[in-house]
């Protein structure tokens, strides 16, 4: 009877132990749940829903993405408030969202910072790791950059100079303060709105003109709203795939250097991609008919003069770190001047 009592009593505490393990393991278990303006089907989501279900599989299931994509989840920041609640963990932030998240992780995109790719990889090369870390210690992981390419001024009417840019309506991301002053600058009053409302707006003429990649106009439909595409960079243009930190810590180490070896490898090839993608997009514009507008050589000067006006006068301000603005600039200028080896840190 003893006997039957103690192996009773064994067998209880072996299941209780199974239970209890089974919990740990299921409790261990997270879903990292993720929002992008990327449709359902386009390369950028295909590669992400590959680099999820590799880490998947090397996490052995520990660690799984759920991912909203075209918009679903809403703009920026009802994307941001969703984060604070914690209905999502994370998502895909073009550059003008990111500096809602830490001012100086938009720097990149400041309008007519760059005249050329070779210098934003020149820049890159030596700024990259400070931009990122200044995420990481908001309390954002990340995990690289994803150029686009320029963003390029498309219009309902051609814009060569700035007396034809005078009287449109100028689409500027809500939130985002470094462009709209840099509208300003140029003499025009923008109209704000979330990037998930432009199409609409262009649809119903409430804006007739934005500044944007040509590979985004494509994937987000605002090229069957225009007819003009300006041949100048205006800004360059990124995302970043983000993580709130409280939520990556939830991993174990391993873990977590399996999502970043695995995430890190997937954005480097929306980095690599991004620019041939935009060269691709922009011959796709014209030949769906969209025109190209040369603007004026004796404009241009003066564009860049009171655009970057306003980048300083806003890093005065606040809105950016002054110090890592001038920094980001020494180095253009050592690019253009051909003294590579100067030191701006």
């Amino acid at each position: 009877m003893n006997s039957y009592r103690t192996s009773k009593a064994l067998a209880s505490r072996v299941a209780f132990m199974i239970l209890t393990l089974g919990m740990l393991s299921t409790a261990s278990a997270q879903t990292i749940k993720l929002a992008t303006i990327a449709p359902e089907g386009s390369g950028w989501m295909n590669s992400m829903r590959a680099g999820a279900k590799e880490i998947g599989e090397r996490t052995d299931g520990r660690v799984k993405f759920k991912f909203y994509g075209g918009g679903v989840q809403g703009n920026d920041k009802q994307v941001m408030r969703k984060m604070r609640i914690g209905q999502l963990h994370g998502g895909a932030f073009t550059s003008n969202a990111l500096g809602l998240m830490q001012k100086d992780a938009q720097l990149y995109a400041l309008p007519m910072l760059f005249y050329t790719l070779e210098e934003v990889a020149f820049v890159r090369e030596r700024m990259d790791g400070k931009l990122r870390a200044t995420l990481e210690d908001a309390g954002y992981i990340n995990f690289g950059f994803a150029g686009a390419g320029f963003a390029r001024i498309m219009s309902n009417t051609p814009i060569g100079n700035l007396e034809e840019m005078q009287g449109h309506k100028v689409w500027v991301p809500d939130g985002d303060k470094l462009s709209y002053s840099a509208v300003e600058a140029l003499g025009v009053s923008p109209v704000t709105m979330p990037l998930t409302d432009v199409l609409t707006g262009l649809q119903t003429e409430l804006i007739d003109t934005i500044i944007t990649p040509p590979a985004g106009a494509i994937v987000l439909q605002w090229n069957t709203a225009i007819n003009y595409i300006t041949e100048l960079p205006l800004a360059y243009i990124f995302a970043m795939l983000v993580i709130e930190k409280k939520v990556f810590d939830r991993a174990t180490p391993e873990d977590q250097a399996v999502i970043r070896e695995v995430m890190e490898r997937v954005y480097r090839g929306f980095d690599e991609e991004g620019i041939a993608d935009n060269d691709k997009a922009f011959q796709a514009l014209l030949d769906d008919g969209v025109k190209v507008v040369i603007p004026e050589q004796d404009q241009i000067g003066v564009w860049h003069d009171a655009v970057q006006k306003s980048n300083q006068k806003m890093a005065q301000e606040g809105a950016v770190d002054i110090t890592l603005l001038n920094e980001i600039n020494c180095y253009v200028h050592a690019y253009r001047e051909g003294t590579p080896d100067k030191d701006c840190g």
